[in-house]
């Protein structure tokens, strides 16, 4: 026993230096893999928990019988075990915070109470030995880590559940707050609003900020994120929020997450137009002509959006946190619908991991099981049975699974049942008979199957007490705007010479008409595009989507470049800004283009010095331009160089100038945009380049930081 405690006690304090080390470093640098593992803190956090708790009577125990060796040995064991697995739990806690979204000030307070009670419970190894006969030394040390512990679980539970979760509270509250819609309601409150609500502030609020983005409510929204505003009023094209939403459902950057409850097309389309009649909170939907195009989408969606409703009280008793403890798995989370409910809900992640037993598992907590969200797994009519079993269930969410439809009917013996998803599925009109005839069944979504607009109406008139949906269904009358051209490679932005520049395959009968030299593009003479092209230089590819019966798409608009020479070495004359200082010099040729809406990332920005930097060709190239990529950010105080100054020669001893630009400074704000400026220079060789980019020293009146400096940022420097 002794030698084991030793090897314990030796793994304990390796762990708890790197535990240190976690405290001071960013983790986030981590390979995704490792991070991964972080996902199991809340997997194994109550056991170091109840560890803590069955402490106290083996203390009391043994305060009241010294003479108790076995079981003296037995808790020495106890708490060896108690401190490893704390700061395993700890550990693991560190890793799930570097994915970052998380309240920084609660989880600054668990981070450290996590700490201190790894460290409190290794120290009452040490303080059980040593002051074995004094109570009152470790009862102090005993009730010190069981106090640390449950304030941490505190602060914990509110990450994860939202401030107050450990508050007692009688009164039920609504879980959305939606305004009554009537015709003096705005856009935003009544429509707008309810579908972030629900589809988007489970990530986006107070406690959890996913890429530091705060959706509760608009004046937090306005703040914006890591990646700059949500929306670019008057341009859904540019908007960020928008250009998530489009992305293909495996992108990484696709909102919401791949397993979340994802938008309709109307709802997208919604967003869309409401940020392209200028993203206005306070537009009320009566100030809107009958034929706009924004009012006939809040018309047809507005029935479907989420109200508050009061939290629904169950007759059935709650089922044990062991065995819930149990069942849960990273591919299989069960959580109760809220802190005082004895109401479950399953939902199942990662289709690779899924089976048919690990639905069938689930039968142990069958009573209390009211939703099953089953979405995009590959589950098929063999889990209806299983389904079926759950006697309370409410909801299913089958979207996107293997379900066939043809043994629904078993679903009859389910009288709770009020909801079925079935959007994405093999489903056919027959079987729609056997939910129709289902006693409480109140929605049915069958969005993309082949049930038509005909079948629906059918259903609905056969079957009036069920909510038949089939997601947005265009007037065929209505002329509907195309959606803009995007590109294979969304975030590519520099080619090389044998790189080709691609647009996304558009619908059968739209054609994508484009410019490459930042004219406006027709519909007539502008270049058809049939297929990739080369980058030449630096582009500004303008595109848009047309085709017949349809309204031309708004214009896309960007700017790809084209790599060139690579130096053999640059050197930061003037260091940039501790606050943007990038990867330094390695920044301007890392062929990695930054974003105006975060200049945090892959920028280079100057305000006490000019940008200034040294650019080394070993053996020298023959160059005719060169292209130095900024940024205007006007709101951030980031403006157009004062002056941009190129010198060249064989040494920097040896230079003349090359070219002097003076930038046109803006009479007034504009939108944040990049700014590549093209120098061309005297065609020959050169070995060495130095290019320097002068800050605004003091800011036009009509700017809201006047007399003050401004700030000048690059990103990349190309040579052709």
């Amino acid at each position: 026993m002794s030698r084991h405690l030793f090897i314990v006690s030796n793994l304990l304090i390796v762990l708890q230096v790197f535990l240190l080390v976690f405290c001071f470093v960013d983790l986030s640098v981590l390979p995704q893999l490792v991070l991964f593992t972080g996902r199991f803190h809340p997997v194994v956090l109550h056991l170091p928990i109840t560890l803590i708790l069955l402490s106290i009577p083996f203390s009391i125990y043994l305060q009241r019988n010294k003479d108790a060796e076995n079981l003296s040995t037995l808790f020495d064991l106890l708490l060896h075990y108690t401190a490893l697995i704390s700061t395993l739990t700890a550990l693991a806690g560190f890793l799930l915070a570097a994915e970052g979204g998380y309240d920084e000030e609660s989880l600054r307070f668990h981070k450290w109470l996590g700490v201190a009670v790894a460290f409190s419970t290794h120290a009452l190894v040490y303080i059980k030995k040593t002051f074995r006969q004094r109570a009152i030394v470790w009862n102090t040390a005993m009730t010190t880590t069981l106090v640390t512990m449950l304030v941490g679980s505190h602060y914990g539970g509110s990450l994860t559940h939202g401030e107050g979760f450990f508050t007692f509270n009688a009164d039920p509250k609504p879980s959305i707050a939606v305004a009554t819609f009537t015709d003096k309601t705005t856009v935003f409150d009544g429509a707008v609003q309810p579908i972030l609500a629900a589809k988007c502030v489970e990530c986006h609020n107070d406690q959890k900020t996913k890429g530091g983005l705060n959706m509760k409510n608009l004046s937090s929204m306005m703040k914006g994120g890591k990646s700059g505003s949500m929306w670019v009023a008057g341009d859904p094209e540019k908007s960020p929020m928008v250009e998530r939403l489009l992305l293909d459902m495996d992108d990484k950057k696709h909102m919401p997450p791949k397993g979340k409850a994802q938008l309709s097309a109307a709802e997208i389309l919604l967003f869309q137009e409401w940020i392209r009649a200028g993203a206005n909170p306070k537009t009320t939907y009566h100030s809107l002509p009958d034929t706009n195009v924004l009012r006939t989408i809040v018309a047809k969606i507005i029935k479907d959006v989420p109200v508050p409703k009061l939290e629904k009280t169950y007759s059935f008793s709650a089922a044990s946190t062991s065995t819930i403890e149990t069942l849960n798995s990273p591919f299989r989370r069960i959580l109760p619908l809220s802190s005082t409910s004895p109401a479950l809900s399953v939902k199942f992640y990662l289709k690779e991991k899924y089976d048919l037993n690990m639905l069938k598992e689930c039968k142990s907590i069958a009573s209390q099981i009211i939703e099953v969200n089953l979405s995009s797994m590959p589950a098929d009519d063999n889990a209806i049975p299983v389904l079926s079993s759950f006697e309370n269930i409410e909801r299913i969410n089958l979207n996107g699974t293997l379900i066939s439809g043809k043994n629904l009917n078993i679903l009859k013996a389910n009288k709770q049942l009020e909801q079925i998803s079935l959007a994405s599925t093999s489903v056919g009109l027959p079987m729609m008979d056997a939910l129709g005839n289902m006693p409480n069944l109140k929605k049915v979504f069958l969005w993309n199957t082949s049930i038509t607009e005909a079948d629906i109406a059918g259903l609905r008139k056969k079957y009036p007490k069920v909510g038949w949906d089939l997601g947005y269904i265009p007037d065929k009358n209505e002329l509907l705007k195309l959606t803009i051209p995007r590109f294979l490679d969304a975030d590519k932005r520099i080619f090389g010479p044998d790189e080709l520049i691609a647009f996304k395959t558009q619908m059968k009968g739209v054609q994508i008409r484009y410019t490459t030299d930042g004219s406006p593009p027709d519909s007539l003479s502008s270049t058809l595009y049939t297929k990739p092209f080369p980058a030449t230089g630096m582009m500004r590819i303008k595109a848009i989507s047309v085709a017949q019966g349809w309204k031309t798409s708004d214009t896309a608009d960007n700017t790809f470049f084209l790599k060139g020479f690579k130096p053999d070495s640059i050197r930061m004359i003037n260091p940039p800004d501790k606050q943007y200082k990038g990867q330094g010099a390695l920044t301007l040729t890392d062929l990695v283009k930054g974003s105006s809406g975060n200049l945090n990332v892959n920028w280079l920005g100057f305000r006490d010095n000019s940008f200034k930097a040294g650019i080394y060709f070993s053996k020298g190239e023959e160059i005719k331009e060169i292209l130095l990529s900024t940024v205007e950010s006007v709101d951030g105080y980031v403006m157009p160089a004062k002056k941009i100054i190129v010198k060249g020669g064989e040494s920097p001893g040896s230079m003349k100038v090359l070219k002097t630009l003076v930038p046109e400074q803006p009479k007034e704000k504009r939108r944040k945009h990049l700014i590549p400026f093209v120098i061309p220079v005297e065609k020959k060789k050169y070995k060495y380049i130095e290019i320097e980019a002068t800050t605004v020293n003091v800011l036009p009146k009509w700017h809201p930081g006047k007399g003050d400096k401004g700030w000048v940022f690059v990103d990349e420097v190309f040579f052709y």
